[in-house]
């Protein structure tokens, strides 16, 4: 398996009433949106281990998933995508109107769930995958700004989760291969659905 591409990154809020309550199902949402261009989502799931040694070598070994941060990379984060992943406020104001978006020490994230596909080269033949985090929760990244130098290098938006196990147990979700994107990207929107109401 080779992987070569991602993109159509959604993410949806969790739905204001019981979004997580069931284990034979995942969790509910409302609206989805879409978080713009990805370049890069990058998972790093840790574990939380314990040994204990008897006889001079290892007796039992202990590995339960604890967290999985997940870094995401797009062209552009937009004050709208920013506010609704981080809990950040955009002014109200006249429609149309320039809106700032403010940062507060009061923010509180909404937990949610993020999915998108990948492009993967098996067998040689194209093959798409969806990945899908039922439960998680979104801060904002450092930013860092530039004088523009010699050379002009782009840079875009960074958004940091952390997932963690919905009511069914599962943290991280991946499709069987898809043949085509057009079906790689309804079992995306199958999964960041927003509830009937």
């Amino acid at each position: 398996m080779a992987s070569y591409g991602a993109k159509y990154i959604q993410w949806a809020p969790f739905a204001e009433t019981t979004p997580d309550e069931s284990a034979e199902a995942y969790p509910k949402y409302g609206d989805p949106i879409n978080l713009g261009a990805l370049q890069k989502a990058t998972d790093s799931p840790s574990y939380n281990e314990a040994k204990i040694y008897g006889d001079d070598a290892l007796d039992e070994y202990v590995s339960e998933f604890k967290e999985c941060p997940i870094d995401v990379e797009i062209t552009e984060l937009s004050n709208a995508v920013a506010s609704a992943v981080t809990g950040a406020q955009i002014d109200a104001g006249v429609s149309g109107s320039d809106k700032d978006l403010h940062f507060n020490s009061s923010d509180e994230a909404p937990y949610g769930g993020m999915a998108f596909f990948v492009k993967k080269m098996v067998n040689k033949k194209v093959v798409y995958q969806g990945i899908y985090y039922p439960k998680l929760k979104a801060t904002m990244q450092g930013e860092e700004f530039n004088t523009k130098g010699d050379s002009i290098t782009l840079a875009g938006g960074k958004l940091h989760f952390l997932a963690s196990t919905c009511a069914m147990g599962d943290w991280k979700v991946k499709s069987e291969n898809l043949t085509t994107e057009a079906a790689a990207k309804a079992w995306v929107d199958g999964k960041v659905k927003k509830a009937a109401s």
